[in-house]
């Protein structure tokens, strides 16, 4: 490092965090302020849903470990105490704030003390912390330019380190993702403020991963701060699942005084280069590791999470993702432990509706990267423990999804042409598809709340049938009218129309049983 003051940024204290205001405006906190005040703020803010999720398991990770819930009266009395204890939290800062410092020569955050701070020849570009960032071989998909002009803040740099733990995915060869595997979809908890959001996102023991070693947690703070070039860990605790470092990073803090190349902030201290290499992994025949914010599909082979899929709304997963199903054959699903648990505890029982928020990363299932998912829902907690619930969802999703099928073979049969691989028109059509179920992304949302009462699920059930059934025609005309208005089209398109109508009138009617 040049002879210059030693570089500190401490995230314990440092205004890095981002949050919304009730009325709107966005105010920046450290760590202890965020946790103190979070009765104060409305959410956590940043234009990249992964760093949402990051940052957010970070605080559920501190608090569990300052609260450590074990009974339901303790979140119980949490939750009607409105505010976290400020002698634990500031007693847990006294002890731990050290290690929450950015650029600490012995106990860097997230990050490998062994490796020096200064650069040296194994340097790879800051830009690999963002995935929205082309880097090395990965993709450009929502930005444009070149990864060696990327510097970031302290701030920035920070939030991409605490995406790691839950979005680190495979990198090429020996690159392997985090803990969750293949990122799945995020569910978290919302309510009206960030305390109501983090205080619901805490669990007892019997929420978390079954397989969480209760004996050693090597969360971050009480870790050694090295984290060892491609190890093995055999126990993880769920604290440390929360924190794992599936990256080995070691940040390089220049003078630079120049402004940030995400957020355009200005600092004297700037990250243009650091080491990222792999760090730890489970090993490959190790026991599934169900995370308590994510959902999965279980069959006879193995779990799978459930991720977002190109082309498919969130909200065609509502009841896999929400609500109670019951088993389908061979497989079934299994939602996020965090709703059973607060299904369990009732604590939203008294309001009509809860906000969850989706957040998800898009992938090749190996390195490539698309795009990120970010979806909010409401959700009547009556709902959450309706057995009855998530059939009737699923049936609707379902009738949703026949209807799509109908409309997309009578499209292809009347002009596609007679092969699937030389199909004619397959933009059109699948232009029509997406948007049917774009147009019926709103409908679905009022669907839910009018359904989420025994008293109006067949009135429900009939409106959604209805309005399935019209977006449905109404996507297949006009498609078929942008065709061209000559006589053969008009003559092919009348007969298709009326096929069409016919079999989504049939399943309309085997949807509602009549």
């Amino acid at each position: 490092m040049p002879d210059q003051t030693a570089p500190a940024f401490n995230l314990w204290t440092e205004p890095w965090i981002a949050l919304e205001k009730p009325h709107g405006a966005i105010e920046h906190a450290g760590i202890e302020q965020v946790l103190l005040n979070a009765g104060e703020y409305r959410a956590i803010y940043d234009p990249s849903p992964l760093t949402v999720v990051g940052i957010h398991r970070l605080l559920v990770a501190i608090l569990q470990f300052v609260v450590q819930p074990e009974k339901d009266a303790d979140l119980k009395d949490l939750w009607k105490a409105g505010k976290f204890p400020p002698d634990l939290i500031e007693a847990f800062g006294r002890q731990y704030a050290s290690r929450f410092d950015l650029f600490s020569e012995k106990e860097p955050f997230l990050q490998s003390a062994d490796i020096p701070l200064s650069a040296d020849k194994n340097a790879k570009p800051v830009a690999y912390l963002a995935p929205e960032i082309p880097a090395g071989t990965g993709i450009t998909h929502y930005r444009h330019g070149e990864e060696g002009e990327q510097i970031f803040c302290p701030a920035c740099a920070a939030r991409g380190l605490v995406a790691i733990p839950a979005f680190a995915t495979s990198g090429g060869a020996g690159i392997k993702p985090s803990i969750n595997g293949v990122p799945p979809i995020y569910i978290l908890p919302g309510g009206k403020t960030l305390f109501e959001s983090l205080a619901a996102s805490l669990t007892r023991p019997g929420y978390q991963p079954e397989i969480a070693s209760r004996k050693k947690d090597d969360v971050w703070w009480v870790r050694t701060p090295v984290v060892g070039k491609s190890s093995t860990v055999h126990q993880v605790g769920y604290l440390h699942s929360l924190t794992f470092p599936a990256r080995r990073v070691r940040l390089h803090p220049e003078v630079l005084h120049a402004k940030c190349s995400r957020c355009n902030a200005e600092s004297e201290w700037m990250v243009h280069q650091m080491v990222f290499e792999m760090g730890e992994s489970r090993p490959k025949d190790s026991e599934f590791w169900f995370d308590p914010f994510a959902a999965y599909k279980i069959d006879k082979e193995k779990p799978i999470p459930f991720r977002p899929v190109e082309g498919k709304a969130a909200w065609r997963e509502f009841a896999s993702l929400f609500l109670l199903t019951k088993d389908e054959g061979k497989s079934r699903t299994r939602r996020p432990a965090i709703l059973e648990q607060i299904a369990a505890l009732e604590l939203v029982s008294d309001q009509p509706v809860y906000p969850f928020r989706c957040i998800g990363l898009r992938t090749d299932m190996k390195a490539k990267v698309f795009e990120w998912m970010d979806a909010g829902f409401d959700v009547p907690p009556a709902m959450l423990d309706d057995d009855s619930a998530g059939l009737e969802v699923r049936q609707a999703t379902d009738f949703a999804a026949e209807c799509a099928h109908i409309i997309g073979r009578q499209f292809r049969q009347y002009f596609g042409g007679r092969s699937k691989k030389s199909e004619r028109h397959k933009g059109l059509r699948l232009r029509m598809e997406n948007g049917y179920w774009s147009a019926l992304s709103e409908p679905f949302r009022h669907y839910i709340l009018k359904a989420a009462s025994l008293q109006e699920r067949d009135r429900a059930r009939k409106e959604w049938a209805d309005t399935v059934q019209k977006q449905a025609r109404l996507a297949f005309r006009s498609m078929v009218d942008s065709l061209g208005y000559d006589a053969e089209t008009l003559s092919q398109g009348a007969i298709a129309e009326k096929w069409c109508n016919i079999n989504l009138a049939k399943e309309r009617k085997e949807y509602l049983n009549e």
